[in-house]
């Protein structure tokens, strides 16, 4: 089993229109490049440094952008579509019905399958793990390992989206006030952790941070930060400042300079498609972008230790490493695509078709009870 690693992470959220517009292609684009490097981290880095069998990992450095930049995007969508909702509480039962059903779904897939066909030398998920990782415990319950290293980030982005629901409406969004929250959410981070010091706190201290995600928050205040430059509420050079103390404060947590001048690399392209015209030069290869973004959050729920366990059985065939990778992407993408239609889709029409509030005041205390 992986530890969570940046390399991947995961968002499920609409992709924007325009008005008298179709849909909006550099955002697929945007999207599939981040998944890409979060595929391309685990099959050629990640699986063979966790099981040196599978071969040398490709590269001394895996680049671990992925993860970065689907934060971000995620960030973006939470300001496109909390003003949208007919109320914060709704908007908040839908994310939620969005990521929660198909995350438990891959963790039941992912679970039997590594019981089922993981080598005896691997290290195997047990029954604890499956009930930490279904009740999102592993963020904060040292004894649970995460199923799936990617895992991490889906208690970050259900606190995220709990957290736009509760203070958007109180006005946090407008005026000097989210300005002022996105350096505090990018600086203070740096200045607690300065010198090792979250490392020699107390344990719990350890835990809280990690779970809550306070290292990443410069992740998701950029991704705010891009929406207000798409609305003309910040201009350039304040986007380039804060641009640059993200890139600053993720190295600051990582010690990886690669991966975050990398990051900050796509951080401008994410603000072009943003705020810039339609990437129209992809349009002879429209649909095949927007096939793999529409099944991209299925890809990176089911991409690494499915990945790895089909990697494994076809080198066990006698298949390279090329087609180990080849065969692992493929089979992975055709199972996203079966989660995403038959698990995704359906479960958030049917729940989101239901009465609201009786549903909506279960669903708030089933998240409350998962992330205590």
């Amino acid at each position: 089993m992986g530890e969570p690693r940046e390399c991947g992470a995961t968002v499920a959220t609409p992709v924007p229109r325009r008005a008298g517009t179709s849909r909006r292609l550099s955002w697929d684009v945007v999207r599939l490049l981040a998944v890409l490097a979060v595929v391309f981290c685990h099959a050629t880095h990640q699986g063979p440094v966790l099981h040196p069998e599978l071969g040398a990992p490709l590269g001394s450095h895996p680049f671990q952008v992925g993860a970065g930049i689907l934060l971000v995007i995620s960030a973006y969508f939470v300001c496109v579509t909390v003003r949208k909702g007919p109320s914060p509480g709704r908007w908040l039962w839908q994310r939620v019905c969005r990521v929660l059903p198909p995350y438990l779904a891959a963790v039941l897939i992912t679970y039997t399958a590594l019981v089922a066909f993981g080598p005896r030398h691997w290290s195997l998920p047990t029954r604890h793990d499956l009930w930490g990782n279904l009740t999102l415990a592993s963020s904060f319950d040292p004894t649970v390992r995460l199923i799936d290293g990617s895992y991490w980030t889906l208690p970050l982005q259900l606190m995220a989206f709990a957290a736009a629901a509760l203070l958007w409406p109180r006005g946090l969004g407008s005026g000097w006030r989210i300005t002022v929250l996105l350096w505090v959410m990018t600086v203070a981070p740096v200045v607690l952790q300065w010198h090792d010091r979250i490392l020699h706190s107390p344990l719990w201290v350890q835990q809280a941070w990690n779970g809550l995600g306070l290292h990443r928050l410069q992740l998701f205040a950029i991704g705010i930060a891009i929406w207000l430059f798409s609305q003309r509420r910040i201009g350039v050079l304040h986007l380039g400042a804060l641009l640059a103390a993200t890139v600053f404060a993720q190295h600051a947590h990582t010690a990886d300079l690669p991966s975050s001048l990398g990051i900050g690399a796509l951080l401008v392209f994410v603000a072009l498609a943003a705020r810039g015209p339609d990437w129209r030069v992809f349009a002879p290869i429209r649909r095949p972008i927007q096939f793999l973004a529409r099944i991209s959050f299925g890809i990176y729920l089911l991409n690494q230790e499915l990945g790895y366990l089909i990697a494994y059985h076809l080198m066990s065939l006698g298949a390279g490493r090329v087609v180990q990778i080849a065969g692992a992407v493929t089979v992975v993408t055709v199972l996203a695509w079966l989660l995403t239609k038959y698990v995704e889709q359906p479960v958030y029409r049917a729940l989101t078709a239901l009465p609201a509030l009786p549903l909506q005041r279960l669903g708030f205390r089933a998240f409350a009870w998962l992330n205590t």
